[in-house]
This record gives structure tokens, C-alpha cells and sequence, in this order.
């Protein structure tokens, strides 16, 4: 039973109703990504309440998990993108978070934490392929993984690289076009490339 004091859908509703059905239909296309999926054999599970506007792609062996009351917006910049490249990745989004456009890749483990959004965002926890002068000859078994966090309530703006690694700290905000290559302090808004911190975020 949900809550309508608690429920930030309904909370949403009642500010702009014009919502509601895009809305469902969102949350029916969540039900027809979570059946497409399983009939394709996916390992793919979703919390109450996913709603996916536009296409969601889902390849590879590994997991992927949605917390509840997840949002997926892949119709105004381009899809949302998951790729797991071994059975072991696993890719986990928490509670009342939000991908939009975003493209993941995992050969191990990349977390996203509740209340956190991603926009364009292209974050990988595995460099696909060394730099040695064998590369072509070796499998994604050869390379190290390193695994991804990323903290709740964290912001992550458009056309931003997350690499191998990488833990973002909770109440974060990455500004577009940034290329991360190491640990982002928490309640912090970093930019650029390189990256620098911009200043603290104090509320």
C-alpha cells in the first residue's frame, strides 16, 4: 500500500497532474521491460512502482538490479544503455534513482545509489582493453575490473565519463562534460577536465 504523505509520486502528481498519464504508461512499459527480459533471459529484477519512458537496453550475462520507484528516461537524449560483459557484473540502482540516457558498462560491479540522477553519463568499471602492444590478443578476462560507486544523492550532469574505480561521494554533483578519474570527496560539486572542485555544497 503506498502512502500518500510519503510517496514522492504522488507528492510530483499533485504539483504538475498533467503527469499522470505519461505516466502510466511509463509504469506499463516498466511491467513490458520486466517481462521482455525475462523471456529473453536476463537476469533482471525491478522494485514496485519502475516507470521507463522511451527504449531500455539490457545485454550481457551479468545482473542488473532497480530499487523501488525507479525512473529511466531514454527518449530525450537517447536510450539508457546497460551492458554487462561477464556473468559475475552486476549493476545495482537504488531506490527512488534515476538513469537519462545514461550507458553503463560492467565486467564487475558499478553501484548507484538511492535518490541519485544520471544523465548522458557513460561510466565503465573496466578499462575493456590494456594499453600492451597484445591487447588484441587478450579477452575481457585479462583486464582488471575495478568496481564503481556512486553514493546517494548524487547529481551527474550531461556528457560526464565515470571510470574504473571511481567512488563518489553521497550528495555529490559532477558538472557536464567531466572526466572522472578519482575518489569525489562527498557533499561536493566537481567539474571540468581535469576535474577540480568547484566548492562544498553546504544544504
Amino acid at each position: 500500500m503506498v502512502d500518500p504523505q510519503s510517496s514522492p509520486i504522488i507528492q510530483r502528481l499533485r504539483k504538475a497532474p498533467h503527469l499522470l498519464l505519461p505516466g502510466a504508461f511509463a509504469w506499463l512499459r516498466g511491467w513490458y521491460y520486466r517481462i521482455k527480459f525475462f523471456l529473453l533471459g536476463r537476469r533482471f529484477r525491478a522494485g514496485r512502482l519502475l516507470r521507463v519512458y522511451g527504449p531500455l537496453n539490457i545485454t550481457g550475462p551479468g545482473t542488473v538490479e532497480f530499487g523501488a520507484d525507479c525512473l529511466i528516461i531514454s527518449d530525450a537524449i537517447k536510450p539508457v544503455c546497460i551492458r554487462t560483459l561477464l556473468p559475475k557484473a552486476r549493476v545495482t540502482l537504488g531506490d527512488h534513482a534515476g538513469l537519462n540516457g545514461t550507458a553503463i558498462q560492467c565486467a564487475d560491479a558499478v553501484s548507484i545509489g538511492d535518490w541519485s540522477n544520471l544523465a548522458d553519463a557513460y561510466i565503465t568499471d573496466t578499462p575493456a582493453h590494456s594499453i600492451g602492444r597484445g591487447r588484441r590478443q587478450q579477452s575481457i578476462e585479462d583486464v582488471t575490473a575495478r568496481p564503481v560507486v556512486i553514493e546517494n544523492n548524487v547529481w551527474v550532469s550531461v556528457q560526464v565519463v565515470i571510470l574504473d574505480g571511481v567512488r563518489v561521494g553521497q550528495n555529490s554533483v559532477v558538472g557536464a562534460c567531466s572526466l572522472v578519474r578519482e575518489e569525489v570527496p562527498a557533499d561536493t560539486f566537481v567539474a571540468g577536465n581535469p576535474l577540480r572542485q568547484i566548492r562544498r555544497i553546504e544544504d
